[in-house]
């Protein structure tokens, strides 16, 4: 392997890795107004990766926190893109991906940081698996809890048993709570059918067969499509605990979603995964099923809202009424939406 980076003694960061042969990784990272986190994330980037060597791309979505200034005169090593207003997360990590060389490319959160070893865990774990497509590490809290990254393929059942509260009655069972895999074992290595893309890294052979993200899912859904891609591929997805990246959950969009600013793009983008792999049908059962569940949700969050008054049952008995609302139109198809100027 090539030897990597470098700290100089201006404390800037820079590449002396052999040009001639590909690097390691190839990191995509997406940012949109976290200028204090995605410092960190890019020190830890940087501090972390020993022998290997990188090649770290950002793509900025419009920041006006002065994230792009900040990369630009802090990390020079950077290859650092800017976008004139915000585009997402599919479309900004393919401009990424489409400029990387790396064997394997990363897509990292800005929200992150990356633990010592967690690069040379992720690669030498593909370079022994060459089935496996893609892997992930343990994602943490800052607060050291495990984040639950895994999650099962949507399907209509999955959906039903969410919507019949089946899977939070028996969390345990394989075929009532595939969905979210509460049953899985954080503390091993296993293959998964999804993975938090917070810290995601593909074989580039993989992005040559299956493709980039589908942009249509502008936000959402676009690392389960792909994921869903990879599989039917025939490549196989890894959780691998040995490595640890920390990721502060919901600092890039959680706040809009206080705001319901990415309502309709959320359910629209699960309808569209459910239109292009199963079908006009499967979109119809989906809305039928929504209605049923949240018309529970919506009396219960209701009822339950007086007596426990907080921020958080205010807007769950909000964003029930609004799914509900939203789900009535059963027969209509899915939408392509874009992402909102926020």
């Amino acid at each position: 392997m090539s030897s990597g980076f470098a700290l100089n003694p201006q404390n800037t960061y820079s590449p002396f890795s052999d040009p001639d042969v590909a690097p390691d990784i190839s990191i995509v990272i997406v940012n949109l107004n976290t200028k204090e986190l995605l410092r960190a994330c890019l020190e830890s980037v940087f501090r972390t990766a020993g022998t290997l060597s990188l090649e770290v791309l950002v793509v900025d979505n419009g920041s006006t926190d002065g994230s792009p200034d900040m990369v630009q005169s802090e990390f020079p090593a950077v290859d650092l893109r800017r976008n004139a207003s915000n585009e997402g997360f599919a479309h900004p990590n393919n401009v990424g991906m489409k400029l990387s060389n790396g064997r394997y490319v990363l897509l990292l959160n800005s929200d992150t940081v990356v633990g010592e070893g967690a690069f040379q865990a992720l690669v030498r774990f593909m370079d022994d698996h060459p089935e496996a497509g893609a892997c992930g590490p343990m994602l943490l809290y800052p607060d050291g809890r495990t984040q639950h990254s895994a999650k099962g393929f949507p399907t209509p059942f999955t959906h039903l048993c969410d919507m019949l509260y089946l899977d939070r009655l028996l969390p345990n069972s394989r075929l009532f709570g595939k969905g979210e895999m509460r049953y899985f074992d954080y503390a091993r290595a296993g293959q998964v059918d999804h993975l938090m893309a917070a810290a995601f890294l593909v074989r580039q052979k993989v992005l040559e067969e299956v493709g980039l993200l589908d942009e249509q899912f502008a936000i959402y859904y676009n690392d389960m499509d792909w994921c869903f891609r990879m599989y039917t591929a025939g490549w196989k997805i890894w959780y691998v605990p040995e490595a640890r990246v920390v990721h502060h959950l919901g600092s890039t969009v959680g706040n809009l979603n206080r705001r319901f600013a990415l309502f309709s793009l959320l359910h629209e983008n699960v309808l569209l995964f459910y239109q292009k792999h199963y079908g006009r049908a499967a979109v119809v059962f989906y809305r039928l099923c929504t209605i049923v569940g949240f018309i529970l949700r919506s009396i219960g969050w209701t009822v339950v809202a007086p007596f426990r008054p907080s921020e958080f049952s205010r807007h769950m008995r909000v964003f029930s009424w609004k799914t509900l609302w939203w789900a009535l139109p059963f027969w209509r198809p899915a939408r392509v939406l874009g992402v909102p100027n926020t």
